[in-house]
């Protein structure tokens, strides 16, 4: 099991916290993970909210462990186009598929109880930026 998805397991509950980016701006962040399937993996439900945009990011995702034994991110949120499965290509960073949009999320567990969660992604051929990251606390 991930050192990730461990730290998933063992700190389940409510984080909340600050984020900012490019397009976003400044924004309160909102997270729940839930423990799933006997612990094979964890739910993470993510919101965003600013006074400026009101709810403006949606996200439900799953993260568990492939058939090939590597950390899988399963994402459907308010800007894809369905479900999308991020593969781990290193420790907490989840690549996602060959589409229109060349996309990472990167999860961190810096200390138990808090987390990092980010988006990146480019519109052209180069290298994705991080777009935007929430720093996020257990509350719950």
């Amino acid at each position: 099991m991930s050192t990730l998805l461990a730290s998933l397991l063992a700190a389940p509950g409510l984080y909340r916290g600050r984020g900012d980016g490019a397009e976003s701006g400044p924004f309160l962040a909102r997270l729940v993970v839930t423990p799933v399937v006997s612990a094979r993996g964890v739910a993470i439900d993510y919101e965003a909210t600013s006074d400026r945009r009101g709810l403006h990011h949606v996200e439900h995702s799953i993260l568990t462990t492939s058939e090939d034994g590597r950390q899988a991110l399963h994402v459907c949120c308010t800007e894809l186009p369905g479900m999308v499965q991020f593969t781990e290509s290193r420790p907490g960073v989840f690549t996602a598929y060959d589409g229109g949009l060349t996309a990472r999320i990167l999860i961190t567990a810096p200390q138990p109880g808090s987390l990092t969660y980010s988006w990146w992604w480019t519109r052209d051929e180069g290298e994705p930026k991080e777009q935007f990251r929430a720093d996020v606390r257990r509350t719950g």
